[in-house]
């Protein structure tokens, strides 16, 4: 019998979702925070501790958050990740699609050389630099901040002068910057993408934000779009390009033309439930259990 462990720091909504679709898989499901996990290498066994015990009978991880920390901290999450997968577990998403998604210059870069419409991006070292590159961009548009390995509409910024970089919360020193794209009224697209073997599944809504940020978690309004194949091809293609299975894909159009402005590898998907029919936990969960010839391996 197949038992997937969900990592996660909150048994909250997608969580009791997640949980429902598995049960009605007859799919065993375990919880625990990537914090409470560790790697042991004896000898030429490595092995995967959940509270300083082996994991033993786990056949499927579920990933629905990678807590941040130390540069240390992170790449033992992610190592953590990438062991359990090399031991033949299915992972969704994967350490590799996690990398080339939080990062989100590493994805501009991508999409970019790729052939997909990304806002103009800048990244710089500090804030006298960014000041000083900032003063000179301004003359043409504004710009929007957003931390790098941010998420949920969490510190972005929008630049309309010099001084708004003054007011930045930022202990990196390292600056994300892009051109802002303003849409009136303030809103962009999210589309959910669900990739398996058998057929891709999207779901599109259009975000309605009181100010520039327009994410569900901050006060957005979710508006269903029943099919746009330009929003729709755009996300198939990025999901396609990272090679990532299950993916949130954000897209404003602009000057009608669709520019990708983020991509999530650990997407939500309340908002996006609250206005279709559609069980899109069911969905994920389908997608996610179909992969085949897992070998069902212990972990010992």
């Amino acid at each position: 019998m197949r038992k997937v462990l969900i990592l996660t720091d909150n048994k909250g909504w997608h969580y009791n979702q997640l949980v429902n679709s598995f049960n009605q898989k007859n799919v065993i499901v375990e919880s625990c925070n990537l914090t409470d996990m560790s790697i042991s290498v004896i000898k030429e066994n490595v092995q995967i501790l959940l509270n300083n015990k082996v994991i033993t009978d786990i056949t499927d991880v579920f990933v629905r958050h990678i807590p941040t920390g130390t540069l240390e901290e992170v790449v033992t999450n992610l190592n953590i990740l990438k062991a359990l997968q090399s031991k033949g577990l299915n992972v969704m998403n994967t350490a590799e699609n996690i990398e080339l998604t939080v990062d989100k210059s590493l994805t501009s870069m991508k999409l970019k050389d790729n052939g997909i419409l990304t806002p103009n991006t800048w990244i710089t070292r500090g804030k006298n630099n960014t000041i000083k590159l900032s003063a000179k961009l301004l003359d043409s548009h504004p710009l929007i901040y957003k931390p790098l390995f941010g998420s949920q509409g969490k510190n972005i910024k929008k630049i309309s002068n010099v001084s708004d970089i003054e007011t930045i919360h930022n202990d990196t020193n390292v600056y994300y910057l892009q051109e802002f794209l303003e849409t009136s009224p303030s809103h962009d697209y999210r589309v959910l993408v669900t990739k398996s073997k058998n057929k891709d599944k999207t779901h599109t809504m259009i975000r309605y934000g009181d100010s520039y940020i327009n994410n569900y978690s901050k006060g957005g309004k979710c508006v269903e779009i029943k099919f746009d194949s330009d929003l729709t091809d755009i996300a198939l293609s990025t999901a396609k390009i990272l090679d990532i299975p299950f993916c949130g894909v954000d897209i404003i159009k602009y000057n009608n033309k669709n520019y990708v402005i983020e991509v999530n590898s650990i997407p939500a998907w309340k908002g996006l439930q609250s206005v279709i029919q559609d069980n899109i936990s069911d969905e994920i969960v389908d997608a996610f259990l179909e992969i085949k010839n897992i070998k069902f391996a212990t972990l010992a």
